[in-house]
């Protein structure tokens, strides 16, 4: 016991003595590597499949920005290599396993930023190709066919759901949370409800999350983020067990603990600094209402601070995200056999989480839907928004649009190109934008202060979202 004692305030005073700036270099690289595979179950393919990407890392097929991995699933490359793929042996198999950066990490600008939300991932499309591809798989006799079969058949059952077009995805860089509802509805044997919505939102990044999930995870806030069972439910819907995660939970402490110690990425370019001042104070009259105020320790670093969860009525942006908690859902919560770990804010008002704003400049397309190209946009009447835009390379530099901050779109309507890219939308293109889809609008935040800004105060204000 003693020496239990000593080890724990020994490591306590190391963990203090460091930097945040050492703290978040390491949770970056944690981060990098962190999966839950647990016991043969959680984010994982058919067995061996890896392999087959193993070969394709030797020649280098499709692992470009202009490669199938990128352009079509929306994985992030790194060294030719996917972001988040790793490789787990398992029983005399080689298991592939998607770990959290797949999602959360994301470019902006040209560089990879760990803890962004992945601008581009396609989780529909993944677990369409993925199923066809885990079935002519599963065909070839194998030599361990019992452990094969128990695996394999897990792993079809997964994107299954992720290719359900009732449920999935719409859109690239969106990710539907009724692929979590449905772990409910399944695991309370449940029939699925014929009107059962997408609830498409764009994946969230990670750093200041320590004091997000206070307010409640995901984008409306509706569940608890002080208890740790939701940090880990898309990993239950991927198969993984509720005796497992029972038995990881302290692991999934210690996730949180490294979201919270990121920090957001620095504005890469020039920053107008007089221009900053202004619109400094301009945010401080208008903006700090929902979002908050911004200030700095003594590192010169990012405080973070809890948001606030603005009810609908005053926001009024795309509804849809928050239809996805329904009574019998509730319901289901309550009776799961995770209920002490997975909890919701009772008597919450439905609306969406004012994110704090630190490294805003990276996180577009913007709204908790992406339906906003650029802050230039979201500062502008909803009548004279984008209606569609592309996604294509959308994290890399020569997509970043410094002046109106955020993605750099086709404006002009009567050219050739944005007619085209209309088309190709209104088809169902999954890596165009189109704000006519469901889920998609780009209205609401507008406020009454807009009437009256000039394009300076824009200017102004965007040079010092810069600065966040």
């Amino acid at each position: 016991m003693k020496y239990a004692l000593i080890f724990l305030l020994s490591f306590s005073f190391s963990a203090f003595g460091k930097s945040r700036t050492q703290r978040a270099q390491e949770a970056n690289k944690e981060l990098e590597q962190l999966n839950f595979f647990y016991k043969g179950r959680g984010m994982v393919i058919s067995p061996d499949l890896i392999k087959l990407y193993d070969t394709i890392k030797k020649t280098g097929v499709g692992l470009s920005t202009n490669g199938l991995l990128n352009q079509r699933w929306g994985l992030n490359l790194q060294d030719k290599k996917i972001v988040g793929m790793f490789s787990k042996p398992y029983k005399n198999m080689k298991m592939g396993v998607l770990g959290c950066v797949a999602c959360h990490s994301g470019r902006a600008a040209g560089q990879l930023v760990i803890g962004l939300g992945n601008k581009n991932i396609d989780v529909g499309q993944v677990g369409t190709d993925a199923y066809l591809a885990q079935l002519l798989w599963g065909v070839a006799p194998r030599p361990n066919k019992p452990e094969f079969s128990e695996l394999h058949k897990r792993a079809m059952h997964f994107t299954s759901i992720l290719k359900n077009k009732n449920i999935n995805n719409l859109t690239q860089g969106l990710v539907p949370t009724s692929l979590v509802k449905t772990w409910f509805y399944e695991t309370g044997g449940v029939e699925i409800p014929k009107k059962f919505g997408r609830g498409q939102v764009k994946v969230p990044h990670l750093w200041g999350y320590g004091e997000k999930r206070k307010s409640g995870s995901f984008w409306d806030g509706f569940a608890d983020g002080v208890f740790p069972g939701w940090a880990v439910a898309v990993e239950l819907r991927g198969g993984q067990s509720i005796k497992n995660v029972r038995e990881y939970v302290d692991k999934i402490h210690h996730a949180e603990d490294l979201m919270s110690d990121l920090l957001p990425p620095k504005y890469p370019f020039d920053i107008d600094q007089a221009r900053a001042l202004k619109g400094k104070e301009f945010f401080n009259q208008t903006c700090y209402k929902c979002h908050g105020t911004y200030e700095r320790d003594s590192e010169g670093l990012p405080i973070y601070k809890q948001p606030k969860v603005v009810p609908w009525k005053y926001v009024k942006t795309d509804y849809e995200r928050l239809e996805f908690v329904t009574e019998d859902f509730l319901e289901l919560i309550d009776s799961s056999p995770l209920n002490d770990l997975m909890k919701y804010k009772e008597g919450q008002k439905k609306g969406y989480v004012a994110q704090r704003l630190w490294g805003v400049w990276s996180r577009f397309p913007y709204l908790h839907n992406g339906s906003v190209p650029t802050i230039m946009d979201l500062l502008t009447l909803p009548k004279d928004r984008p209606e569609v835009f592309d996604l294509y390379k959308s994290g890399e530099k020569e997509r970043f649009d410094e002046a109106k901050l955020g993605l750099k779109i086709e404006r002009d309507t009567s050219s050739k190109n944005y007619r085209k890219l209309l088309r190709k939308a209104k088809k169902g293109k999954r890596s165009i934008y189109y704000t006519q889809r469901a889920g998609h609008s780009n209205q609401g935040h507008a406020f009454s202060f807009y009437k009256q800004m000039t394009q300076e105060d824009r200017l102004n204000l965007i040079e010092y979202l810069k600065t966040l």
